[in-house]
């Protein structure tokens, strides 16, 4: 299930990290690049449709109570690569969970995402009370010390795919196709491509790390998504974006790859 919502109100915005130092960050401005957006490379969503890698992908919010006040934090988003027990264990960024004293709720492309109108407002509504109950509760079960990671894990019982690893880092000029949720259209997928070998982004932010730039467009939402690669093995997962500082041009989004990841899972078992 894949639907467009306009923008949820009544949330707050979580810390949603650019990991380009010295640009701007990932904020919950409205983004424009709807010519990154309009790009399809026809023959990887063929194979991506055909791997039925959707349901690998997760949604993530964090729910704060405080007192009689109970708040959400702006969505992010998280990849499946690990069924064991009944558990599900899913990479995503660790800004996307970092929030202190909050509690973890995962959504599946099985989830309905239903929304409240707000009197007054017809061009914005928020999801109800009852979509976030419908919400499975996860855990933070490692975080890594080298790059913006986190593996979390969940329990459901939902027939979900699990995404595989990909052998080795993707190349500049490689195709990529990367899955998120940027703003709140749940389980989007964008196309583009590698633009440069590994780097050092985000020294200047709480979780620095090892990644590459690419073109697929990204936006509030999508960190911690998948980038998938041409055979459809996961590549890289994609922890933020370097926008412009009113949010409505795209510039690059980066992905920490699959050689980072092997190190952040080996750390972590």
């Amino acid at each position: 299930m894949s639907a467009h919502i306009g923008k949820t109100i009544g949330v707050l915005l979580a810390a949603a990290v650019a990991v380009a130092a010295g640009l701007s960050l990932l904020s919950g401005c409205a983004g424009g690049g709807e010519e990154k957006q309009a790009v399809v490379y026809e023959d990887m969503k063929a194979s991506f449709d055909q791997a039925g890698l959707l349901s690998s992908n997760i949604g993530i919010f964090t729910k704060t109570v405080s007192g009689d006040a109970v708040s959400y934090g702006e969505c992010g988003s998280g990849v499946i690569i690990e069924k064991r027990d009944g558990d599900y264990y899913a990479l995503t960024a660790a800004h996307v969970v970092g929030a202190e004293n909050a509690t973890l709720l995962v959504f599946t492309v099985n989830t309905e995402m239903k929304t409240d109108d707000i009197p007054g407002y017809e061009d914005l509504n928020l999801l109800s009370q009852e979509t976030y109950e419908s919400m499975v509760t996860a855990e933070v079960v490692f975080v890594s010390s080298r790059d913006d990671l986190a593996v979390i894990r969940f329990a459901s019982d939902e027939d979900l795919a699990v995404a595989e690893l990909a052998d080795a880092d993707p190349a500049k000029g490689d195709r990529i196709l990367c899955v998120g949720n940027p703003q709140n259209d749940w389980f989007a997928v964008s196309y583009g491509n590698v633009t440069s070998g590994i780097e050092r982004f985000g020294e200047t932010q709480d979780h620095p790390s090892n990644a590459m730039r690419h073109s697929a467009y990204i936006q509030v939402g999508s960190s911690g998504g998948a980038a998938f690669g041409e055979d459809m093995k996961l590549a890289g997962v994609t922890p933020g974006a370097s926008l412009s500082p009113d949010g409505k041009t795209f510039y690059y989004g980066v992905l920490i790859p699959v050689s980072e990841i092997r190190q952040c899972l080996a750390e972590w078992k």
